[in-house]
């Protein structure tokens, strides 16, 4: 299926749809009050993150057409005939048992009106690295993620790309994007699979594509998950976050690659800061790579290893 969707990180002076023209819309909003709104056409979100410096830039999801808003539980829908947004947000304590909770709730809910397959999904959860009965409560959240999935007899390979970020707001959001028939998920050959990760990092493995490619009236869409200085399944350059953001570029360049001779450079980046200090360095190295730069967004974040210190995600996508 082809669909007439956009992505966009907008600022306060951008235009919106045309007059006369209608959109359902997910709206992704940082330097917000943590929360979900939920109006006729729009699913406006603030899941807790925090700009370097404010930027007043909204993430912005559109397709052509009126939406149909709902709730299930503590899950907040907004359905168009050839797409879903749904999002759930909860307590992050305990963490497991409420990833588990969010998994099988959002599942459940985007199935039940004929949307069985996600093509974006983004979590947010404070206190990444802290513990949790023994475990990181990364690792905890995984396992949470896992049960899920296995109970809702979902094939980890057959996930979407996916971002995962520790934020200095309590509570776990989860929220995705779904569609009636499914994205092509993009690996990276520079990477193993993060599904098949050794148990090394946890007890079970994380559960995302690379990258999932979809089909716009525009030409194609690919969107990137949560991208980290990793090559096989191991850590580089720790300490050093200019040689880690050229490694993430390295790999956001293999993707792309991989998903197609007809893919569109990105039309936006979100950049996850570790330290705000390291900014200065990760936009000198983002300039030599993109000498036409696409729009970005610089986010306090923790990323999903200790020695992580950035991350990247966005989407490559015709502009105009």
């Amino acid at each position: 299926m082809i669909l007439d969707f956009t992505s966009a990180l907008l600022s306060p002076d951008d235009a919106r749809a045309p007059a006369g023209e209608t959109h359902a819309c997910l709206r992704v909003l940082a330097d917000h009050p943590p929360g979900i709104h939920l109006e006729k056409d729009c699913l406006t979100i603030a899941p807790g993150l925090q700009t370097v410096a404010a930027d007043g830039l909204t993430e912005h999801w559109a397709i052509r057409g009126e939406g149909k808003p709902s709730r299930e539980g503590a899950v907040h829908l907004l359905e168009h005939e050839h797409l879903l947004f749904a999002a759930w947000h909860r307590t992050d304590d305990p963490l497991e048992a409420n990833t588990r909770d969010a998994y099988r709730d959002l599942f459940r809910a985007i199935r039940s009106r004929g949307f069985d397959y996600p093509i974006r999904i983004w979590n947010y959860f404070s206190r990444i690295h802290g513990d949790e009965c023994g475990l990181e409560r990364y690792q905890s959240f995984c396992i949470g993620r896992a049960k899920a999935l296995d109970e809702l007899d979902v094939p980890e390979e057959s996930m979407p790309a996916a971002t995962a970020i520790g934020t200095g707001a309590p509570g776990l959001f989860v929220y995705l994007i779904a569609a009636r028939e499914p994205g092509r998920a993009v690996e990276n050959p520079r990477q193993v699979s993060a599904y098949r990760y050794p148990q090394q990092y946890s007890p079970e493995s994380p559960a995302f594509a690379r990258a999932t490619r979809i089909e716009g009236t525009r030409g194609p869409l690919l969107l990137l998950s949560g991208t980290a200085s990793i090559t096989g399944h191991e850590s580089r350059h720790a300490g050093d976050c200019a040689a880690q953001a050229r490694e993430v570029l390295a790999n956001l360049d293999a993707l792309a690659a991989v998903a197609g001779d007809d893919v569109p450079p990105p039309a936006w980046l979100r950049v996850y800061l570790r330290r705000p200090e390291d900014q200065p360095a990760v936009a000198a190295v983002l300039a030599v790579h993109y000498p036409e730069p696409p729009r970005l967004q610089w986010i306090q974040g923790d990323v999903c290893r200790r020695e992580l210190l950035v991350e990247i995600e966005g989407v490559h996508a015709r502009t105009s």
